[in-house]
C-alpha cells in the first residue's frame, strides 16, 4: 500500500451531535481525513439504512470506514433497525449478512467482523472485500481484544493483500500515555509480521466525562498526540497515523442523566477549553464570552461553523448555542478540522469560504 491520503482518523458514533459537526466542516478538512463511523440505529428511523444515508449526507461522495457499535444498546431487539443490528452482529456464516449490508453500499470501506471467526472465514471476509473491489480495514478495540489475532495475521499474510489498514482503538482513558505498552505488544508481536508498509492507526480519546470541577474556564489537555509520537519512536513501522474519537468518548450505558449545565467547549490543537460556572449558574452566552474575551486561547481566524456559532451565542444568542446537543456539535466541528491540519503551517490562509447553515 502507497503512503495513506489520510493523515487523520476520527472514530465517530452515528449520533446527531458528531453527524451535525462534521457536515459542517470545510471540504478541504474532510479530503484529509478518513473516518471510521460505528453503525447504530439513527434516531427513530426505521432501518440502518436511514444511518447509512445520515453518515454520507455528512461525509458526502466519499469513501469511508464502517464497523458495529457494539457499545450500543438494543433496547428493543424485535424492533426495526435494532433486529437489523443483531442481524449484522451475527457471526454465522463468516458474518455473511454484514457483507451483504456492505455490498448494498458503494461508499463503504468495510472493517472485518473478528469474532468467533475462524482463519478460513477470515479469508473469506477479505475475499468477499476483493469481490467488491473495496479497501478495508482491520480494527481492533483494546477492550474487546479477539483471541484469534495471530489467524487474522496469518489470513492477510496468505492472501497477499495490501488494500488495508490497521485501527488499534484504546477507547476511552484518563491517562493516553498509558495505552502505550498495550498498543506497543501489539505492534511489536502479534502484527510485526505484516508489511511494514500498511498504515497503523492508533486511536483513543481522553474527553472529560465530569466537568463539575471546572470553574469559569480551564484548558484541559490531551494526551493522544504524546502516544502516537511514543509508538512511532518504538516500533518499525513506515506509516503510524493519529486517530481518535473526534474529542467526544464511547456510547456508555443508559441512564437517566439530569441536563447538563450551559457550557461551552472550544477545541485547541492538543485539547479543549472548558468553560462553565454552576456556581455562578452561567448561561451559553456567558460561557462564550469567558471563551471568547478572557480564556486567551480563543484563536477566531479558523472560519470554520464551530467558531461561528460561538460568537453568535455572544450576538445572538437564539441563532448560537443554545442546547448542550449544539454545544457538542460545535466542539467536534472545531476539533475535526484541527486535528485535520495539525502541524500544517499557514493553514489558516487556505481557502475555507463555503456556505453553511446555522
Amino acid at each position: 500500500m502507497a503512503a495513506p491520503k489520510f493523515t487523520y482518523v476520527p472514530t465517530l458514533a452515528v449520533r446527531p451531535s458528531e453527524m451535525n459537526g462534521l457536515e459542517q466542516l470545510p471540504g478541504l478538512s474532510k479530503d484529509r481525513m478518513r473516518p471510521v463511523f460505528l453503525l447504530a440505529p439513527w434516531a427513530t428511523a426505521n432501518s440502518l439504512a436511514k444511518a447509512i444515508s445520515r453518515v454520507e449526507k455528512a461525509y458526502s461522495n466519499r469513501g469511508y470506514v464502517l464497523d458495529l457499535d457494539r457499545d450500543y444498546e438494543i433496547p428493543t431487539p424485535s424492533r426495526g433497525p435494532q433486529r437489523e443490528l443483531r442481524m449484522l452482529l451475527d457471526p454465522r456464516n463468516c458474518f455473511e449478512n454484514w457483507w451483504v449490508f456492505v455490498s448494498e453500499h458503494s461508499n463503504i470501506q468495510p472493517c472485518l467482523q473478528l469474532s468467533q471467526q475462524t482463519i478460513d472465514c477470515i479469508q473469506t471476509q477479505i475475499s468477499y472485500a476483493q469481490q467488491l473491489q473495496r479497501e478495508f480495514c482491520v480494527r481492533v478495540e483494546l477492550k474487546r481484544l479477539p483471541n484469534n489475532l495471530s489467524d487474522v495475521v496469518a489470513a492477510l499474510n496468505a492472501v497477499g493483500t495490501s488494500d488495508y489498514f490497521i485501527v488499534i482503538d484504546g477507547g476511552w482513558t484518563t491517562n493516553p500515555e498509558s495505552l502505550a505498552t498495550p498498543v506497543l505488544r501489539l505492534i511489536n508481536g502479534v502484527f510485526e509480521d505484516i508489511n511494514a508498509e500498511i498504515p497503523i492507526v492508533v486511536s483513543s480519546t481522553s474527553m472529560l466525562g465530569n466537568f463539575q470541577e471546572i470553574i469559569n474556564s480551564e484548558e484541559v489537555r490531551f494526551g493522544n498526540r504524546k502516544l502516537v509520537r511514543e509508538i512511532t519512536a518504538n516500533s518499525n513501522r513506515r506509516y503510524i497515523v493519529y486517530g481518535d474519537w473526534g474529542s467526544t468518548r464511547p456510547r456508555e450505558p443508559s441512564s437517566h442523566r439530569q441536563r447538563p449545565l450551559s457550557r461551552i467547549d472550544y477545541p485547541t490543537p492538543n485539547g479543549c477549553v472548558i468553560a462553565r460556572n454552576g456556581e455562578e449558574r452561567w448561561t451559553f452566552k456567558d460561557a462564550a464570552e469567558e471563551v471568547v474575551h478572557n480564556s486567551g486561547l480563543w484563536n477566531g481566524n479558523l472560519r470554520v461553523w464551530g467558531e461561528n456559532m460561538i460568537l453568535q451565542t455572544i450576538i445572538n444568542p437564539d441563532f448560537g448555542i443554545n442546547t448542550p446537543q449544539k454545544n457538542v456539535a460545535s466542539r467536534v466541528n472545531i476539533h475535526l478540522h484541527l486535528q485535520a491540519f495539525f502541524g500544517e503551517p499557514g493553514f489558516e490562509d487556505l481557502d475555507f469560504d463555503e456556505d453553511w447553515e446555522d
